[in-house]
């Protein structure tokens, strides 16, 4: 049997009375794969003849191989693909040795094998860790923009109330200049209350629009707060490294902030709203009856 740290070999034979040799060759290789480290086995049978130490074997019957066998020692000049020749030394040895020896080689790789499949797994690990870091970082960056973006639509349905408020105001304005009037300028004066509350449907039709702006910067904001509150989870349960998220507990208060305040303006223009048609069914009432 020969032995080296990456291949094992054995080869058997029996001689005949002429010094004919009959048998076997086997071998065990560890290799590189690309999925990681591997055995290989090969067998081959062999034939040639002895004579006074002196080995010429044919391998196959394809490959000569010659050497030279003294006592427990066997030295075979093997021909290499490259075309030079390895010098190989065998012992005498067992099947039972040559077993354990392979059974060994192959733990041996087995080990390698899981070593190199872990440490390629703790990459591909790292890896995505670190992507899912910079994506959190990312999705924090984020946040003070679309937070603005809240703010300024709360802003601009704070305007567009005001705007509403303020048309009623012209409109009750103008339905007391209606109730004043004299006979000859009630008309006009019920054309003024027309057009005062028709100034207070555009200015309601623009708060609905400041309304759709503001959800869809709650919107915009609250799936960004919620997609870094899973990444946060994610990043954490992996050991990874979290950012400040001051930002983030701050947007909270500014999504709950202009909740409340697109919940009660709503409720002001509804009120508003019935107000003005009120007015309006009021001056029409005194136009059907003006002198």
């Amino acid at each position: 049997m020969a032995t080296a740290s990456d291949q094992l070999s054995i080869v058997q034979w029996t001689e005949d009375g002429d010094g004919v040799l009959t048998g076997t060759y086997q071998a065990v290789s560890a290799s590189s794969k690309s999925d990681g480290p591997a055995t290989e086995s090969s067998n081959a049978s062999i034939r040639g003849r002895v004579s006074k130490g002196a080995l010429n074997l044919t391998v196959d019957g394809l490959t000569t191989i010659t050497g030279t066998l003294s006592g427990d020692t066997l030295i075979l000049s093997v021909p290499q693909t490259n075309g030079g020749v390895r010098t190989v030394t065998y012992s005498r040895s067992t099947i039972e040795a040559y077993n354990r020896a392979v059974e060994a080689l192959a733990t041996r790789v087995s080990a390698e094998r899981a070593q190199q499949a872990k440490a390629a797994a703790d990459a591909s690990a790292a890896a995505a860790l670190a992507g899912e870091e910079q994506a959190l970082a990312e999705s924090v960056g984020n946040v003070p923009a679309l937070t603005t973006a809240v703010q300024t639509a709360a802003g601009g349905l704070t305007a567009a109330l005001g705007k509403v408020q303020s048309a009623l105001k012209a409109q009750r304005a103008a339905l007391a200049a209606v109730k004043s009037a004299a006979c000859i300028d009630v008309f006009t004066r019920i054309s003024d209350e027309g057009t005062a509350y028709g100034d207070l449907m555009t200015a309601e039709g623009d708060f609905e629009t400041a309304t759709a702006d503001l959800a869809s910067a709650e919107q915009d904001l609250q799936t960004e707060i919620t997609s870094i509150q899973a990444s946060v989870q994610s990043v954490q349960a992996q050991g990874g490294t979290v950012p400040n998220l001051s930002s983030v507990t701050d947007a909270a208060g500014v999504l709950r902030q202009s909740g409340a305040t697109k919940t009660k303006a709503t409720a002001t223009v509804q009120s508003l709203t019935t107000s003005a048609e009120q007015i309006d069914t009021a001056a029409n009432d005194l136009a059907s009856r003006a002198c």
